[in-house]
Formats: structure tokens, sequence, C-alpha cells
């Protein structure tokens, strides 16, 4: 931890990304005084900053008052990445149609430097990442602000997993290269619909490799139901192609999420 100035906002942030990052994982002990004395603060900002992060189902208060980063759930996953589809949708959509040439070939030029940083080549995850990133803010670059911070949001909310699933599962640098791949053609193509169906089936696909991991059972309502109207249709169809998806042994006995 680096020492920081002493407001309640850069004491959250600080925390916040820390545990998105992985750097605090799940089970970590958030210690009052030990982060007082890291960041250079006294400790009510630092008491304020985790009762934020309580709030958001980051943290959770245990006995004694003591705090811990949550686990990752099933519940989370579903309902951020049900989000990012359906807003990564609508950025897509809004941005292909006005999309210049100088910008599909600076997208062009991103996807060749995030393949060639892939730990496939060399290359480390910290550096994929960063191109990753520069890539995605490109597909939603004309979607305005209020829907560009939400897909962030979306995004910094999935890294602590993403990290994870990518460690542990090397096949998916190969499946996330082709799929990346794909979106480039969609926008070179100036196609929306293809677009936005590469973008949800590539998200979809992490979400639910991820709920396998955590809990095989879990029945991904959100993830449905953010799929069909992504994909504009309530056609037995969009099921089906979920299900292409979708890493899990087939079962009747899935468990249903939290209304």
């Amino acid at each position: 931890m680096k020492p920081i100035t002493g407001d309640l906002h850069n004491v959250y942030e600080m925390l916040r990304q820390e545990i998105l990052s992985g750097a605090l994982a799940p089970g970590d002990v958030l210690n009052q005084v030990h982060i007082a004395r890291s960041y250079g603060v006294s400790r009510t900002p630092v008491r304020e900053a985790l009762r934020m992060l309580e709030a958001e189902g980051l943290a959770e208060a245990q006995f004694k008052h003591r705090t811990r980063v949550t686990s990752v759930t099933s519940d989370e996953v579903d309902s951020v990445y049900a989000t990012w589809i359906l807003m990564q949708s609508l950025g897509v959509a809004m941005t292909i149609p006005v999309a210049s040439a100088e910008e599909i070939a600076e997208l062009k030029a991103t996807l060749d430097a995030m393949n060639a940083h892939s730990p496939l080549r060399a290359g480390t995850s910290e550096e994929w990442a960063r191109y990753h990133v520069q890539f995605h803010n490109l597909l939603v670059k004309h979607a305005g602000p209020i829907i560009q911070a939400s897909i962030a949001d979306c995004r910094s909310r999935s890294e602590r997993v993403r990290r994870l699933h990518m460690r542990s599962a090397p096949q998916s640098w190969l499946d996330s290269e082709a799929e990346h791949i794909e979106v480039y053609k969609a926008f070179e193509e100036k196609s929306v619909p293809r677009a936005i169906h590469a973008t949800s089936r590539q998200l979809a696909r992490n979400a639910l490799a991820v709920i396998g991991s955590i809990d095989p059972s879990y029945e991904p309502r959100a993830l449905r139901q953010a799929l069909k109207l992504a994909l504009q249709t309530n056609s037995p169809g969009a099921a089906a192609d979920m299900a292409g998806m979708d890493p899990r042994p087939p079962s009747g006995g899935y468990r249903k999420a939290a209304a």
C-alpha cells in the first residue's frame, strides 16, 4: 500500500482498486490500524471507506468489528456480466455507425498489439490487459460518458475473477484471441448485429466459466435474459446459443439466482 492524501474518497478508491485487482484477495482482513498506517492517514477515513465497501458488497464486517474482503459469488458474476452485456451492446450500436476509417485502423493496431503481448507469445498478463482495456474502450468510443462509465465499472468488478480464470485455464487465451478478431471483423464490416453477437458471446462465455468454477448448479437467470435482449430475440435460438457457450455439464438442477 502506498501513502495517499487523507480524504475519504482517495482511501475508498485505493482500497476498492486493490480489491478489484486482486492485490487484496477474498478473505483478506482489512485492518483499520494497518491500512491507516500504510496510507499515512487517520483511522476515520479508513473506517468510513470500509463502510462504503461493505455497502458495495466488496467487504463484510465480522465478529469483533473485523472486516474482510468478500468472496466472489455467482450472483455477483451473473449481475455484473448481464449489465456489461447490455451496456456494451448499446455502446457498440452507438459507435459502429459513426466510426471513422482511422478509428477502425486504430482498433486493428490495438488488436495486433494485444495479441503480440499475449502470455502465449512471451508477453505478460499486465501488458495484455493494458491493450485489452484500450481495445474495449474503442468499441464504445462514441457511447458517451455515462454508458462508458457503467461499462468501466463492470470491467473493474470482473477483474478479480478474470485474472484467476485466465491463469487456471490457458485455453482461455486462445478463445479470447479468436473472439477479439471476430469483433474487429464486425467493426470492419460496419455490422452492428455481428459485433453485438460477438461481444455478447465473449462476455457470456467468460461469465459462465467463472460461475461454473464457483457453483456448477447455479442458474444464471440475469445473464440469460441479457443475452436474449442483446441478440434482440426471445426465440429458442438465443437459449441454444447460450447453451453452446456453457462449459458446465447439462443439468436440470440449476440453482436459481437470488431474486
